[in-house]
């Protein structure tokens, strides 16, 4: 005896009608339907009052006779799973995004088409519920439906009679000739208004519906360049007018307050920068903070691949010109539109024009590891990069099958990729700087060159000149390695250590200070003489420390103000060379008795105004003065190829 399955239609019909993903999601399906009816304008009325809406398109409308594969529009509009449309032909073929109307409290719905003297029409009390195999769905012949519409708000508001006198008789007898309308009331959806209302005041309060058409919808086509104003190369705008549904000429309208305004066609990148702009932008390599950068550029091109057409675009703004031109997009802290400006950025997938969803992980791929920091969330704040094809979705449309991944990760489709991003990096200057300072500024790069630069200082040590003190008890054995260059924050922590074990009898007492602070930034140290113990402002000194000292260098500190400065070793100056400061003053090289053979002293010091100062500052090399003051070996590294395990050279010199 034969068997069947069993369905449950109206469980299947309730999990396909939720909006899952965004409260406007019906919105996007109806007006990729209504691109695919081939209309050339649409009007959508948001309905607040009763919670819907009214979505009106100038298409071919839904035919009840004519059949497309094996089923007619009509009938395929309220079924599950037959289509009348045809994969790569249509964006939407599993005939499942008019579901999402069933949602409601009830939907009616209005056609006619070409070779119709009259409209049809239906209305169904919660769809959801109701809808099933053996529900009735034949229309009703109507020679009034702006009667229909009406009668479906008998306790209309201003707000909705407005509307209802927007769409009377005349509307009907001259501008819906063809097409449909789709009335919804009772939308499941929260915070209905939120979302659906289409008013906006200034920069307080925008509208989501409207820039969710404009960023989520095929209305927001990205093959739509308009190069003339956002830059992009006229010559790709061209080939991509000739990809398959490629469609500029639909007019969308939404309802605000008392009229219809129109939404421009395509996604909104950003215009190019205009000569003000121009004049204020630094490239990514000479923008001091990558996320103040201004800078923008824009790539194009596009492949086949499988007998598929692909085109890719490449829209940089830098984080700065991103957030100050997309106004309407939430950022931290500022809510605008409801749409967050971090989720347009970065690499994203798109069916015939529409934007699906993000495909960071296409950075993964080694093929394309020279752009693999493109991937990280600080780089996507710089660009959006947008790949479309004929790419199959998942059911709700909003994620990529496991057919559409394989592609993705096909080894020739990613080629391809590799190509349009080399092509990019060599002619596009802004795009090939952005790609190396990314590669500077990245954390995992960043840890790479620290442990590198760590593991050679380790190594480094051995090569290093080193000494050992014998007349300090507590430190007698103990290697103490040369600061090398760079290492003046070493001088000063070598200075600050054995000063502190000076004695006041010692011969250089008088030329040693003892630090009471130590920093790396600003002051090096506060110091008094030896044996100095009163806190007094008087008795403290200004102590700098240098690696190397050379009157060639300006002084980045200002001479009136230092008192001693201690490098590790100084270039032999010549009396009466001047030595310069960063604050206007300079003075004169003189040596003395006292430092004699460890430095010299700075005097004659002069404003370049000619004011003269009487201070001195004397500099001193703390080899010179360790040599002086302590019994010090020294040992130089061993040549390589004879150096033993320890290190320890025999070359010993006072």
């Amino acid at each position: 005896m034969a068997q069947y399955p069993e369905i449950d239609y109206k469980r299947v019909l309730s999990e396909l009608s939720v909006n899952r993903k965004d409260p406007c999601e019906v919105i996007r399906e109806l007006i990729s339907n209504s691109y695919d009816a081939q209309a050339s304008k649409i009007e959508i009325f948001p309905l607040l009052q009763y919670q819907g809406f009214i979505f009106f398109d100038d298409g071919t409308g839904l035919s009840e006779t004519e059949k497309i594969n094996d089923i007619t529009p009509y009938v395929s509009f309220f079924s599950i799973g037959i289509s009348t449309k045809i994969p790569g032909e249509s964006i939407g073929y599993k005939c499942q995004g008019s579901k999402l109307c069933f949602a409601s409290k009830k939907i009616t719905l209005i056609t006619r088409c070409h070779n119709e003297e009259n409209w049809r029409s239906i209305s169904i009390d919660n769809p959801k519920d109701n809808l099933s195999p053996e529900y009735d769905i034949q229309s009703n012949l109507d020679k009034t439906p702006w009667q229909t519409i009406k009668d479906l708000f008998s306790t209309a508001r201003k707000q909705t009679t407005v509307i209802l006198e927007q769409l009377n008789e005349d509307f009907f007898l001259k501008h819906f000739l063809h097409g449909t309308m789709i009335i919804l009331q009772g939308l499941e959806v929260q915070n209905f208004s939120d979302f659906y209302e289409s008013e906006e005041i200034h920069d307080k309060k925008l509208s989501y519906l409207k820039h969710y058409i404009r960023y989520n919808t095929r209305h927001g086509d990205m093959r739509i360049l308009r190069s003339n104003e956002t830059d992009f190369p006229s010559g790709k705008e061209r080939i991509f007018k000739h990809s398959p549904g490629y469609n500029e000429e639909c007019e969308l309208y939404l309802w605000t307050k008392d009229t219809c305004k129109k939404i421009e066609a395509g996604y909104p990148y950003l215009h190019k920068p205009n000569d003000i702009e121009k004049s204020l932008i630094s490239s990514p390599a000479k923008v001091s903070r990558l996320n103040d950068g201004r800078f923008s550029a824009r790539g194009a091109t596009s492949f086949t691949f499988e007998g598929i057409t692909y085109c890719l675009t490449l829209a940089i703004d830098g984080n700065r010109r991103a957030l100050d031109k997309y106004e309407e997009l939430d950022r931290q802290r500022s809510k605008k539109s409801g749409i967050r400006l971090t989720d347009q950025r970065g690499v994203f997938i798109c069916s015939d024009g529409v934007k699906i969803c993000p495909y960071n992980e296409i950075f993964e791929d080694s093929k394309l590891a020279e752009y693999a920091v493109l991937g990280t969330s600080g780089a996507k704040l710089h660009y959006i990069f947008m790949i479309n094809g004929t790419f199959d979705l998942v059911t709700n449309r909003t994620s990529l099958t496991e057919a559409a991944l394989k592609t993705l990760n096909n080894d020739s489709f990613i080629e391809n990729i590799k190509q349009f991003l080399d092509h990019s990096k060599y002619n596009i200057e802004c795009f090939r700087e952005l790609v190396d300072r990314l590669n500077k500024e990245t954390q995992d790069i960043k840890l790479d060159i620290y442990t590198r630069k760590l593991n050679t200082l380790k190594q480094s040590i051995l090569d290093r000149s080193r000494f050992i003190v014998n007349d300090i008890e507590h430190l007698k054995g103990q290697w103490f390695v040369e600061p090398g260059t760079g290492e003046e924050y070493s001088v000063g922590i070598l200075y600050t250590m054995f000063a502190h074990f000076v004695t006041i009898d010692s011969s250089y007492s008088h030329v040693w200070l003892r630090p009471r602070t130590f920093s790396s930034m600003g002051i090096d140290s506060i110091a008094v003489k030896i044996g100095e113990n009163s806190l007094s402002e008087k008795v403290q000194k200004a102590l700098e420390y240098k690696y190397i000292f050379s009157p060639n260098d300006e002084f980045n500190h200002p001479l009136i103000l230092t008192d001693q400065i201690v490098c590790w070793d100084m270039p032999n100056g010549k009396e009466g060379d001047f030595i310069r400061d960063s604050y206007n003053f300079y003075g004169e090289i003189f040596f003395t008795e006292e430092l004699d053979e460890i430095g010299y002293e700075i005097g004659k010091i002069n404003s370049h105004e000619g004011e003269p100062y009487a201070g001195k500052v004397k500099v001193i090399s703390l080899k010179k003065l360790l040599k002086k003051t302590f019994d010090c070996q020294w040992a130089s590294p061993a040549p390589k190829a004879t150096a033993s395990a320890t290190g320890k050279g025999k070359n010993k010199s006072k």
